[in-house]
């Protein structure tokens, strides 16, 4: 399914931090989710790529575990990862129904620009995973 990805528009600019994660949670959630995104429609990377989706090189499980940490609802959108195989589509509606969690439930980023950030919306550890793979290796 296509998604309209131009709604989510009006929320990066009014969140998103000049420099790191910012200084609130809505920075750090804007920052975050941003990454996600950014990097699978940019670089192919995906936060967690033990079960299917290969990624590329770059580890953004940090990023991953930042949300699912401190979002309600986020840790279940992401956890669909075990189970979609290498299916890309699958791994863009994981991508969309996360904004979708983040933006559009009422006043939520807007709350949580009035709470100062915690730890860092780059390296939270947890369930998600990135393992780097030797270029040589091959499957037999």
């Amino acid at each position: 399914m296509a998604h309209d990805w131009s709604e989510f528009d009006r929320f990066e600019s009014k969140y998103m931090p000049d420099y790191g994660d910012g200084d609130t949670m809505a920075s750090q959630a804007e920052t975050a989710l941003c990454k996600l995104v950014y990097k699978w429609f940019n670089d192919g990377d995906v936060y967690d790529n033990r079960y299917g989706m290969a990624g590329w090189a770059n580890d953004i499980s940090g990023s991953a575990n930042w949300l699912a940490n401190h979002f309600p609802g986020a840790k279940a959108i992401l956890d669909r990862i075990y189970d979609i195989g290498c299916d890309d589509g699958k791994y863009e509606d994981i991508l969309y129904d996360l904004c979708c969690l983040i933006y559009d439930t009422p006043n939520l980023l807007e709350s949580l620009n009035n709470i100062p950030k915690i730890g860092s919306a780059y390296s939270d550890k947890g369930p998600y995973k990135f393992e780097y793979y030797d270029e040589e290796e091959e499957d037999y």
